[in-house]
């Protein structure tokens, strides 16, 4: 389910999303936690495998939006697009997952924000 109640996309899981950035980005007061190379590498995993899914959502509805709104994801977006295409050993790289645990966040509020 999400926010607005409606039925999620097959495959997409927003509190996996949330877990996952949760693990990565640590608590507010601490900072990110020290994770080894295969607990990277898995949560790098589930982060792209969730934002691919995530994303092609709100790229289809980019179209439907404006204002605001549309600069946000169009930006989200292109961010996003980006840390996906880097290659997996620099994806499970402390900064790259650090990144990209921001970017997936990001992405899901937008997710959530369209009500998808």
């Amino acid at each position: 389910m999400t926010v607005a109640g409606a039925l999620a996309p097959a495959g997409v899981n927003a509190n996996l999303i949330r877990r996952t950035c949760k693990t990565v980005l640590g608590e507010q007061r601490v900072g990110p936690p020290v994770l080894g190379e295969e607990q990277r590498a898995h949560l790098a995993g589930v982060l792209r495998g969730q934002d691919r899914l995530v994303l092609e959502d709100v790229l289809a509805r980019i179209p439907e939006m404006s204002g605001e709104t549309r600069e946000t994801a169009l930006h989200v977006v292109r961010r996003v697009g980006g840390v996906l295409t880097v290659g997996y050993v620099e994806a499970r790289d402390a900064d790259g997952l650090l990144e990209l645990a921001v970017l997936s966040r990001s992405l899901l509020s937008l997710y959530e924000l369209l009500g998808s």
